[in-house]
């Protein structure tokens, strides 16, 4: 096991030019995706059998998790000799710390649930298939870690909600999300605009993922408008998509 590259986060190993990363799919990447899948399992298992009381400290749990790790995280990466501009909370899973806080402790929930359903929860589950943190080693390195464990858990919660019959998405939800994501996205905008990062992937396309093909149809066109307009109308296609698999599952909310 070569842990010289452990602490390395991504500006780092760009900077000394090192070819320690992985490939998407490759075999190291697949057996992140089965170790999360077979844990996710066994969590909705465990809270489908829980009481109430059992329920509500595991929704606390997953709550404190995501704080912590992303408070921890930080200092780390403080120590580490990295710039903390460039792993601030602004991306969508970054939000969902907050959101998940509102989610276990507001007893109305209707908009973080609908916003769990459409597009936290599968938001984690696309930075899972379509990491963006791949110029790092794929399991000896504390950035790849937590990166596959923090966006695990988020789409482990939300997941265990839905199979609990907790989130009951509904059509409307798909407005909810999409309004949500609008207003967070004119400010991490100006943010991306001002830092040259690239926080939410609204201001520069994310390699080896969805949104590079909707680059090659609208941006390489219409510039970047045109890609904010593709991206617009890739997450509304997506939302539509999930409500149709909500509905045949079960899990949207009867009339």
């Amino acid at each position: 096991m070569n842990f010289d590259y452990f602490w390395y986060y991504t500006e780092k190993v760009q900077e000394e030019g090192l070819d320690i990363g992985f490939d998407l799919y490759s075999k190291g990447h697949l057996i992140w995706l089965l170790c999360l899948a077979v844990a996710a399992i066994l969590v909705i298992a465990f809270y489908l059998r829980a009481n109430d009381k059992k329920r509500a400290r595991t929704r606390k749990a997953f709550a404190w998790f995501l704080f912590i790790g992303e408070i921890v995280k930080d200092i780390i990466l403080l120590i580490a000799g990295a710039d903390l501009i460039n792993y601030l909370p602004l991306h969508l899973c970054g939000f969902t710390i907050f959101f998940t806080m509102a989610d276990v402790y507001l007893k109305k929930n209707t908009i973080t649930s609908q916003l769990m359903s459409y597009a936290l929860g599968p938001g984690a589950l696309c930075a899972l298939l379509f990491c963006s943190w791949t110029a790092l080693p794929v399991a000896m390195n504390y950035m790849s870690i937590f990166s596959f464990v923090f966006h695990g858990a988020i789409v482990t919660y939300v997941l265990m909600r839905l199979v609990a019959g907790e989130y009951r998405p509904t059509y409307g939800g798909i407005w909810i999300a999409s309004i949500t994501l609008i207003i967070l996205a004119i400010p991490t905008y100006f943010v991306d605009m001002i830092t040259d990062l690239n926080y939410m992937f609204i201001y520069k396309v994310q390699q080896n993922s969805p949104l590079v093909f909707i680059w090659n149809i609208f941006g390489t066109r219409f510039g970047q408008p045109g890609y904010l307009v593709g991206y617009a109308l890739l997450a509304l296609s997506v939302f539509h998509a999930l409500f149709l698999l909500y509905t045949v599952l079960g899990f949207t909310k009867k009339k």
